[in-house]
C-alpha cells in the first residue's frame, strides 16, 4: 500500500515589511507631535504650583474648622504658608504656630523657588495675610494672583462662605 503524505500546512507568523514600515513611520509621526509637549515641562509646573496654593487655601479652611481657631494664610511674593498666627513673610513661625502637612509631617509651606517651578510666582506688592475663622469664614474676600509665562492666574475667597476657587 503506498504511503500517504501527510497535509503540509503552511502558516506564517510574524509581520511583512510593509506592516513594519508603517508602525515605524507611524511611532516618528508621534514622537515628532508629542516629544516636545513634554520637552518644555514648565507649563506643567506652574499649574502644579497653582493647583498646590488651591489646595493649601482649601485644607487651611478645613483646619479652621476642625481645630475651632484661626487658621492664617500667607503670602509673599515667591512663598505661601499656613500659620496660626499672622506671620506675612512666612519666616518667623514658631513650631507651635505652623499648620503641619499631613503628607510629610513638616510645615504646610510653599515656596515657588526651591520646588523649582520655573516661572511661577505670587503677585503680591507687599506680603500679606488673611485667616480663616473656626466657622471657616474668611476675615475678608481676598484674591492671590498666580504669575507665570501663562496668562496670570487667580485664587478667588469668597467673603462670606469661604469658598475657594
Amino acid at each position: 500500500m503506498p504511503r500517504k503524505k501527510p497535509l503540509l500546512t503552511t502558516t506564517s507568523s510574524g509581520f511583512t515589511i510593509i506592516e513594519l514600515v508603517m508602525v515605524m513611520v507611524l511611532a516618528g509621526i508621534l514622537a515628532v507631535a508629542i516629544i516636545p509637549r513634554f520637552a518644555k515641562k514648565s507649563a506643567f509646573d506652574e499649574r502644579g504650583f497653582f493647583d498646590q496654593s488651591i489646595d493649601m487655601v482649601r485644607y487651611a479652611q478645613k483646619v479652621a474648622i476642625a481645630q475651632r481657631r484661626d487658621v492664617f494664610v500667607n503670602v509673599s511674593t515667591n512663598t505661601i504658608c499656613l500659620t496660626y498666627v499672622a506671620d506675612a513673610n512666612c519666616t518667623s513661625a514658631t513650631a507651635a504656630n505652623q499648620v503641619i502637612s499631613p503628607a510629610d509631617q513638616l510645615w504646610f509651606k510653599r515656596d515657588a523657588t526651591t520646588a523649582k517651578q520655573a516661572g511661577g510666582a505670587f503677585v503680591a506688592p507687599v506680603s500679606f495675610s488673611f485667616s480663616f475663622s473656626a466657622l471657616g469664614r474668611p476675615s475678608a474676600a481676598t484674591v492671590i494672583s498666580v504669575t507665570s509665562t501663562a496668562p496670570t492666574q487667580t485664587i478667588t475667597v469668597e467673603a462670606e462662605t469661604g469658598y475657594v476657587h
